[in-house]
């Protein structure tokens, strides 16, 4: 079986919730084809997100690769040529077209799966734990709460985060988070989302808000503090697992 899916980091790594259930097999990544693709479902390209843009190109298949030809159910991974037999964009169909909430939740129901709530404590991502730091940090541009940078120093004042974790993301995420924390925790560049996730599997938590490497800790199962946009109530964000092991402000 093959599935196609055009992106983003996140959307493809909640998508594999699914991809699993269903069986796996090839997965195939529709290289710059995010306009086109919102756009079929009801938004204007101008809507995507300036990071978004153009989006997956090679340097994001190049990190992406790795991880889900780690995953014991993706037989192989491969540029989309024009076949699939499931077609994962069609969540954004689903996802707020009716259904305002958990990525998770709009993948299992745009493909008519059965969905309960235990089904929020699934995990569905594999890697090979790589013991960094007990902590793992990631704070993107994107989805920041007005008050996120107080309640960060807050979070990061009790604990000796500085001896006890390191800042995943870009070099310009981790300055900026050492700016405006106060907190000067250590950067540690990753090569791929495989070793992205190896680093999160072998941690105790992550902090995060809502990106890629935070659907990672949500596919491994790993415990997590999420900043969160204040929009929509908590239990309508789509990054919300009612799980014992999460926080959220």
């Amino acid at each position: 079986m093959i599935f196609r899916h055009s992106g983003t980091f996140g959307d493809l790594i909640y998508s594999l919730s699914v991809v699993k259930k269903m069986g796996g097999g090839t997965f195939a990544i529709h290289l710059e084809n995010i306009e086109k693709c919102v756009a079929q479902y009801g938004y204007r390209p101008d809507e995507v997100d300036p990071a978004h843009q153009g989006r997956f190109r090679n340097s994001d298949f190049d990190l992406l690769r790795p991880l889900l030809s780690r995953q014991s159910y993706i037989k192989y991974v491969t540029a989309w040529t024009g076949d699939h037999d499931i077609d994962l964009d069609q969540f954004r169909g689903v996802l707020f077209r009716g259904f305002e909430g958990n990525y998770v939740e709009a993948y299992h129901r745009t493909f008519n799966l059965p969905f309960t709530p235990d089904v929020y404590n699934e995990t569905w991502l594999e890697a090979d734990p790589k013991k960094i730091a007990p902590i793992v940090i990631n704070r993107t541009f994107r989805y920041r709460c007005p008050e996120g940078n107080g309640s960060w120093q807050n979070i990061l004042a009790q604990s000796d985060i500085v001896n006890n974790g390191i800042f995943v993301g870009t070099e310009e995420e981790h300055k900026d988070f050492v700016q405006v924390t106060g907190f000067a925790v250590k950067y540690y560049p990753v090569k791929d989302f495989k070793e992205l996730a190896d680093i999160v599997a072998g941690a105790d938590l992550f902090l995060g808000n809502q990106s890629a490497a935070y659907s990672i800790a949500m596919g491994l199962g790993k415990a997590s503090i999420l900043e969160t946009i204040k929009i929509t109530p908590l239990t309508n964000n789509e990054c919300y697992f009612p799980r014992d092991n999460c926080q959220y402000f």
